[in-house]
């Protein structure tokens, strides 16, 4: 079985994410015209994003009232933390963020901005 990531704001530091669940549709359909965003679940504001990535689906999922992103363990890692970052550039880039496991437990800071550096014609890339 695997385990899952967790990214949500640092409320070590007061941070939080302001935009709704109508902006993160905008901005991850901007980023990814072919994606996906279903919710909120019943009784719980919980959002299924499906994003395209090399012909196969990768399934974020979004709680609004709680403030973090989840997704599963699997190849190719990276992918979906380039979308929970790339949407948080685009919705909180100023807003400190963490990220952590369900299987490890280690807190690790993020800063959005320093990950990505916008290119000539307006792309991402990721640093380092």
């Amino acid at each position: 079985m695997s385990g899952r990531y967790l990214v949500m704001p640092d409320q070590r530091q007061g941070a939080s994410w302001e935009f709704t669940p109508e902006q993160l549709d905008q901005a991850l359909r901007r980023n990814w015209p072919d994606a996906r965003m279903a919710g909120p679940a019943p009784r719980f504001a919980v959002y299924t994003l499906d994003v395209p990535f090399r012909g196969d689906m990768h399934e974020l999922t979004y709680f609004a009232d709680q403030q973090f992103f989840s997704f599963t363990d699997r190849d190719p890692l990276g992918f979906p933390f380039r979308v929970v970052f790339t949407l948080l550039l685009d919705l909180a880039p100023a807003t400190p963020a963490l990220w952590t496991n369900d299987f490890g437990g280690d807190v690790h800071s993020v800063d959005p901005l320093a990950l990505f550096t916008r290119t000539g014609s307006g792309s991402l890339s990721v640093e380092g």
